[in-house]
């Protein structure tokens, strides 16, 4: 294997970019103004910036539960405010925006500020715009693979899961590409602007600087250019509207431009000043979580993989049961998710599902086994779920399962929802499962009597197209709750299709597409008879802010609330506006009285 000198060796004949030979005086004192040599201070720069926010953020995410009320209720409301959706683009939380806002500031107005943009020749030395803005991008450079890495470092850092940290891949990812622009059209303007000499005798055409340095294939020149094109499909083709039209199209090309942009933004570093070195650290961050996260697959599933039992559910559902040995080495926590691999059906795929049980953590229990279960939505004509629906119905409903994880969960600064008087738990389609697991852990703990659980309520809310997806979860809630005094839980169950009947496919999606209704509107209330939990079914769709500020106002003064929502983009926004209200008046009103304290955990179905 080439060593780095090796390596460097070979490029040694590009490595002179540009030389003082037969410049003026003025031309070399002008060399002197923001120097090329100096350039690695941008990427440092960069490296500094983004290193600080993640410990600023860390420090704020794992602190919260420790700080004054009005400090922790201004945070959480900076933490939970969404701005609204322009069309399919959608904003993350006014915390998040603050934070990419303030970096790409900083690094933009840092780029464009300092002059001159250009040398006075080509020969003088490369556009000092163009090295700055490079040195900038490649110092984002190894926290773009950091922030998009499932086994994450710096999830650790800040107390929250990978696709917590999406946000921040994305958006990084785009200011690189802006940044990379930035380092490109200085070369193309100057170099289109000046015509190359002819003294040598090698160019009779006179072509321009930028010409001539295509003709004789400088690797600069086109290994930037190469690297730009998968970079652009890279940012643009993870859009929304892409990513819904063709999940597993847009996972393979992402994988596929990601690994020829890497190689050749590789090439066109060229070992120059130390850029290679940002190259190296990269590498060592995403092969560590590669490592990490393969050997624990390894290591949790063993040498035999366990198997799933897959059964059809009312409404294009499925639910896998997946049995473990007691001493295996999967360990998870209510509300985490894993990737899960049907082997026999589509072997090379690996989705994402949030299990939808609390562990068994009762130290007199006896059983031999633990379990897994999945509830989830299919399509019953595409993608996955033919086959699955086709193999629920065989004479052998099973199939060897592979997991990755377990991921995600209550972050560092909401881990304990036991701490609260209340708790409202919200889904919007099959996004229950997050909320069912919930309600199985605190039931457990509060039937165990553990030290520190003082919740004595809980509201379980429901919205579903169809009333037959109660089914989905009848048993399992029903356990949950046998022991449990009445009226410790309540269940409410919003069905927005007409009547509750109607073909309910697509019911996560509509979920998420259709407007609320007037929130004075009427509800047909009735109460379910044909299942085993309780139901008060309501035949509208919720208008969610005005009923969680019902339910804000009707809470006993100094007492606490925890709210866990998982569900479309536009349920959890509108549960996160209506939350973030609540945490200004919290910060910023002097009235002691009503709720003391809200916390709100939330998931979504995709990232």
């Amino acid at each position: 294997m080439a060593s780095h000198s090796d390596l460097a060796a070979s490029f040694s004949h590009l490595l002179p970019r540009h030389s003082h030979a037969e410049l003026t005086p003025a031309e070399i004192a002008e060399t002197r103004i923001d120097p090329y040599d100096e350039a690695t201070k941008y990427a440092k720069a960069a490296v500094i910036a983004i290193a600080a926010s993640i410990a600023l953020y860390g420090i704020c995410n794992h602190i919260a539960s420790f700080a004054y009320r009005r400090a922790v209720a201004f945070y959480r409301y900076v933490e939970t405010s969404q701005p609204k959706a322009l069309g399919w683009i959608r904003f993350p939380t006014s915390g998040a925006v603050f934070v990419i806002v303030m970096f790409w500031l900083f690094i933009l107005i840092w780029s464009l500020a300092v002059w001159p943009y250009y040398r006075s020749r080509w020969n003088v030395g490369s556009p000092p715009l163009a090295i700055r803005t490079g040195m900038f991008a490649l110092g984002c450079f190894p926290f773009i693979f950091a922030f998009g890495a499932k086994w994450n470092i710096v999830g650790f850092i800040v107390g929250c899961s990978h696709e917590k940290l999406q946000v921040f891949h994305q958006w990084l990812s785009h200011l690189f590409l802006i940044l990379s622009l930035l380092h490109t059209f200085p070369f193309v303007y100057l170099g289109m602007k000046e015509i190359r000499p002819n003294t040598d005798g090698l160019n009779p055409d006179h072509l321009s600087q930028i010409a001539w340095s295509w003709h004789i294939g400088k690797v600069y020149y086109w290994s930037g250019t190469a690297a730009l094109i998968p970079l652009a499909w890279l940012c643009w083709a993870s859009y929304t509207p892409i990513r819904n039209w063709s999940y597993e199209f847009f996972k393979y090309t992402h994988i596929i431009s990601a690994i020829l942009f890497s190689a050749f933004f590789y090439i066109h570093c060229n070992a120059l000043l130390t850029s290679w070195h940002y190259i190296w650290a990269t590498a060592a961050i995403y092969l560590t979580s590669f490592v990490v996260r393969f050997g624990l697959m390894i290591v949790r599933n063993g040498r035999h993989l366990a198997r799933g039992r897959v059964e059809a559910l009312a409404d294009n559902a499925i639910r896998v049961t997946i049995r473990l040995p007691r001493d295996s080495g999967h360990g998870w926590t209510a509300g985490q998710h894993y990737f899960v691999n049907f082997c026999k059906v589509r072997p090379f795929e690996s989705h994402p599902y949030t299990i939808a049980n609390a562990p068994r953590n009762d130290p007199s229990s006896t059983a031999a086994s633990d379990r897994l279960v999945f509830v989830f939505r299919v399509n019953p004509t595409r993608g996955l779920g033919p086959r699955l629906l086709s193999l629920a119905a065989s004479s052998s409903p099973t199939t060897p399962v592979l997991l990755d994880g377990p991921y995600g969960g209550l972050t560092a600064a909401n881990r304990d929802f036991g701490r609260h008087d209340a708790l409202i738990l919200l889904a919007g389609g099959s996004g229950m499962t997050f909320c069912t697991a919930i309600l199985e852990e605190i039931c457990g703990r509060v039937l165990r009597e553990e030290p520190g659980v003082k919740v004595k309520k809980i509201e379980v809310w429901w919205t579903v197209r169809n009333e037959s997806a109660k089914s989905w979860f009848d048993e399992q809630m029903s356990r949950a709750v046998e022991h449990m005094p009445e009226g410790f839980v309540t269940f409410r169950l919003f069905v927005t299709g007409q009547d509750g009947k109607g073909d309910s496919s697509l019911a996560d999606e509509k979920l998420d597409k259709e407007d609320s209704p007037n929130p004075g509107s009427s509800v047909d209330q009735l109460t379910s008879s044909s299942s085993l939990v309780p139901w008060t079914i309501e035949h509208a769709r919720p208008h969610l802010p005005t009923l969680l500020h019902q339910r804000f106002a009707s809470t006993a003064t100094g007492s606490t609330l925890g709210i866990a929502s998982c569900g479309p983009p536009s349920f959890t926004t509108d549960v996160r506006r209506a939350v973030a209200a609540k945490h200004k008046q919290l910060a910023f009103s002097s009235n002691a009285e009503g709720l003391a304290e809200v916390e709100l955990h939330t998931e979504e179905f995709d990232w």
